[in-house]
């Protein structure tokens, strides 16, 4: 037992001698101290960006301009390559020739609205323009005619009605092809639209539907490349903000809380980041018995790598009324942590459960109740029943 008492971890720094043979050990006492201490859960997984995307050609060609490169920074919309625009370019001019051809058939310079007034249109107001006039000159044929005697024959005015009833019809004719040619220059405006948007797609840039600060990931392409619409040029990764995922027991399901304060733990970091658990799955994986959740953590810095592998510790609950002592109070030996108290001048020996670290103090369960003040810098030979003198105020429990 003395010799077990004796063998501790060598960083718990210089021990007293041990007393000459037959006298008593000196002993300093130091409190037992109640803390509050945090339950927590600690989960393995990985770290992703807040956003990981490729940027894929949208158009085929070949490349003739590459702008970023691995590690580079990249703002929202920032210009990334260039597939070559030439033939992008004529199909845009080929589709607006068309354009200008429907248009000028109907005698506009734009495509109008849908709501647009068809008499105003050159071809039908020239039609309802020559309705107006055989319109008059039959009112004026009728007039000639039923008179007494009729002053135009029959024949005339049958010939002057059936112009005027032609007319009508070339009015009704002149709107169904104003309506025509205008669909006709909505369709040829469509490609003009379609053919544009390939031509700006021939740029390719960085997403820009929200304010991020990417980094190239990787780089797929080469200048020269010809390259297939769908293929992959870039990778971008937005990590300001970064995103732990790890599944965590269902033993923890009640206890498991959005918004609960969170740590992720990398390895080669000495600290730990702060986090705060964002998103927790509803449904526990039957094969794992475990559910998935999320923590989010600021990164201005970019410490933390997307796909790193890490360790998250998840805040449960915090537990008042817990005893602490100070490490240096703790006596380790194969595996086994003891603490000494001191009671009528004679020690006691307690073998505890070490829990949570809260600075230089650690968690001690098992302790009895009864010991409210243990035996500090333990100096070596000391053992249950040693007889000793307490050189502090504190109390002996």
């Amino acid at each position: 037992m003395l010799a077990a008492a004796g063998c501790r971890d060598s960083a718990k720094g210089a021990r007293q001698s041990p007393p000459a043979s037959g006298a008593t050990a000196q002993v300093t006492l130091t409190p037992v101290v109640l803390g509050s201490a945090d339950r927590t859960v600690e989960v393995i997984g990985t770290i992703y960006g807040e956003v990981d995307v490729s940027i894929a050609a949208e158009v085929p060609g070949r490349v003739v301009e590459i702008a970023a490169d691995l590690g580079d920074p990249v703002e929202h919309g920032a210009f990334l390559a260039r597939i070559d625009p030439t033939d992008y370019e004529l199909a845009v001019e080929e589709r607006r020739a068309s354009l200008t051809a429907s248009l000028a058939k109907i005698g506009l310079s734009e495509v109008p609205d849908s709501d647009v007034d068809l008499s105003a249109l050159p071809l039908v107001a020239r039609a309802i323009a020559q309705e107006g006039n055989a319109k008059a000159r039959l009112e004026r044929a009728k007039k000639l005619y039923e008179r007494t005697p009729p002053l135009l024959s029959a024949q005339d005015y049958s010939d002057i009605q059936t112009q005027y009833d032609v007319s009508r019809t070339v009015v009704e004719s002149e709107r169904l092809t104003a309506r025509s040619l205008i669909a006709d220059a909505r369709v040829q405006a469509s490609a003009l639209r379609q053919a544009e948007q390939r031509l700006a797609d021939t740029r390719v840039v960085a997403p820009g539907e929200r304010p991020l600060r990417y980094r190239v990931a990787s780089r797929e392409v080469s200048i020269g490349e010809v390259v297939a619409e769908g293929r992959t040029l870039f990778r971008l990764v937005a990590s300001d903000s970064v995103k732990f995922r790890g599944s965590v027991p269902e033993r923890y399901a009640r206890e498991v809380k959005e918004g609960a304060s969170a740590a992720i733990i990398v390895d080669g970091f000495e600290t730990s980041f702060k986090a705060n658990l964002t998103r927790i799955s509803p449904a526990v994986d039957i094969k794992t018995r475990s559910f998935p959740i999320e923590i989010e953590a600021k990164n201005a810095d970019g410490l933390l790598k997307p796909g790193s592998f890490a360790r998250a510790r998840v805040l449960l609950r915090t537990q008042e009324n817990v005893r602490f002592v100070p490490r240096t109070a703790v006596v380790q030996f194969a595996g086994v942590q003891r603490l000494f108290s001191v009671t009528d001048g004679k020690v006691r020996e307690h073998r505890v459960t070490l829990g949570e670290p809260k600075g230089d103090l650690i968690e001690v369960i098992d302790l009895p109740e009864d010991v409210l003040s243990v035996v500090d810098q333990v100096p070596r030979g000391l053992g249950a029943g040693s007889r000793v003198e307490v050189s502090s105020p504190a109390s002996t429990g």
